[in-house]
């Protein structure tokens, strides 16, 4: 079985959000394991295999390792591995060979996907992820345009993200799955109850300081980080960012229309370096790993933490389900687009030009993103589905609660953002992650951190026209 993992977000290409986001977009082994029960079909007949074999075709799939069997679940029981199986008991003729590509979250992967699109045996589908990885690949993927009626692109949501010029009529290189991982603040209910602070939650970035400060007062750790790799400022900026620009300011920027050395950064950066220097996360956040300061939360060290979504299980797990809460992030004084959540949509499939069926793999991939696979996958992948279909069950509430309130505020009113990262190409997205932890700790200032990666995407820009 197979994996495509980008690094996007995308080198991330160099191991970043999505690594965090997606090694823990998990929710258990026992949800797991009654996933592949419900979507377990029948075998096949003696008759029906001598027919199928007769024109069989085989698809090979990459599968992002971070997106299956990393999260202790193994491959063979994953959702992925449960919806093949489904549809070949469905097609017989299509045999579908799932590969794990072996570069999770790193450079590496362009790498090999170059010399295996030289060599002729890339794979014929991918997991890639929205934004950067799949416009940055588009010579090696087939224009889905012509292939997809306009009845299946309503069914799903995030197409902006995988459409040339992330315009909507452009060239569809992609066919995104899941609403993505969305950025929060994460609490412990019952160290914010001993802080005595209660809802309601604060509506911007000076309320929130505040808020950890009133912790803190109270004998409480307010947040908890690990931010020595850059990524849990990553997420926090990524709300910021998109609370100040929405999904406009971050596409100037990619296209070059918007400095990054601009208050859209310099702002956000402010913001993160504010958090340490008041005083309200733990002292050695800058030194610490984002794994540690994640595990380190989920024991019950800190009031308050940011991360997105992928993270739900292990906190539900080592806090106790009814004794976590989130909300989301919030903007900067003045923001326009101040309600709303930044993160996703994440992954997507495509075909590579190299695929001699093309009709067969997107049979494939439509049956992968029907509504009955996608909420057989909201378990392990921790992602609300992307088909406009879904609706929360009571059961969906009791298994995931603090999905059920990213779905809340949602229905409120919240828009969606896609992050300044999963948009942005990979080796920007390294720099910034770089940049993050000098800022925070006050060795970097924003100002600088702000002009040097405008540096980098300058060097970019040049080099992607040559």
């Amino acid at each position: 079985m197979a994996v495509a993992v980008d690094m996007r977000r995308n080198v991330r290409r160099t191991v970043p959000h999505r690594l965090s986001r997606w090694f823990m977009g998990a929710c258990g082994l026992a949800a797991a394991g009654s996933m592949v029960a419900v979507m377990s079909g029948p075998g096949v007949s003696g008759a029906a295999a001598s027919k199928a074999n007769a024109n069989q075709v085989t698809i090979t799939m990459w599968n992002d390792p971070l997106d299956a069997s990393t999260t202790g679940v193994p491959l063979s029981k994953s959702w992925l591995t449960a919806g093949v199986k489904l549809f070949e008991a469905k097609h017989h003729n299509i045999k579908v060979d799932l590969i794990q590509e072996p570069f999770a979250a790193s450079t590496a992967f362009e790498t090999l996907l170059h010399s295996t699109e030289v060599g002729g045996t890339t794979p014929t589908i991918g997991q890639l992820y929205v934004g950067g990885q799949v416009i940055e690949n588009d010579p090696y993927l087939v224009p889905l345009n012509k292939y997809l009626s306009k009845g299946y692109i309503k069914s799903l949501t995030g197409w902006q993200f995988v459409t040339a010029g992330y315009e909507t009529g452009g060239k569809i290189y992609a066919i995104p799955y899941g609403t993505g991982a969305y950025y929060s603040v994460y609490y412990n209910k019952k160290l914010m109850a001993k802080a005595g602070v209660k809802p309601p939650w604060p509506e911007n970035w000076t309320q929130l300081i505040a808020l950890g400060r009133k912790i803190k007062a109270k004998g409480v750790q307010p947040f908890e980080f690990g931010e020595k790799q850059g990524y849990q400022g990553a997420w926090t900026q990524d709300g910021l960012i998109s609370g100040l620009g929405g999904n406009t300011g971050v596409l100037r920027m990619f296209f070059g229309k918007q400095s990054l050395n601009s208050s859209l950064l310099i702002k956000p950066y402010e913001a993160w370096h504010q958090m340490y220097a008041a005083g309200i996360t733990n002292p050695n956040a800058p030194s610490l790993s984002e794994t540690q300061g994640i595990a380190d939360f989920a024991a019950g060290k800190g009031a308050m933490t940011i991360t997105g979504n992928f993270e739900n299980t292990k906190f539900q797990t080592g806090l106790g389900k009814n004794n976590v809460g989130l909300f989301p992030i919030p903007a900067l004084r003045g923001s326009k687009y101040a309600k709303g959540f930044s993160g996703g949509p994440n992954n997507a499939y495509v075909i590579f030009k190299t695929s001699k069926h093309v009709r067969q793999c997107l049979q494939l991939i439509e049956f992968l993103t029907s509504l009955k696979v996608q909420v057989a996958s909201i378990n392990q992948l921790g992602q609300i589905p992307n088909n406009v279909s879904f609706r929360p069950s009571a059961a969906f509430d009791n298994q995931q609660p603090l999905l059920a309130q990213v779905y809340s505020y949602l229905k409120k009113g919240y828009k969606q953002y896609e992050a300044f990262d999963n948009v942005m190409p990979g080796s920007i997205d390294t720099y910034w992650y770089k940049t993050n932890n000098g800022v925070f700790g006050g060795s970097l200032s924003p100002a600088a951190a702000a002009a040097s990666i405008q540096t980098q995407m300058q060097s970019y820009l040049q080099s992607s026209k040559a």
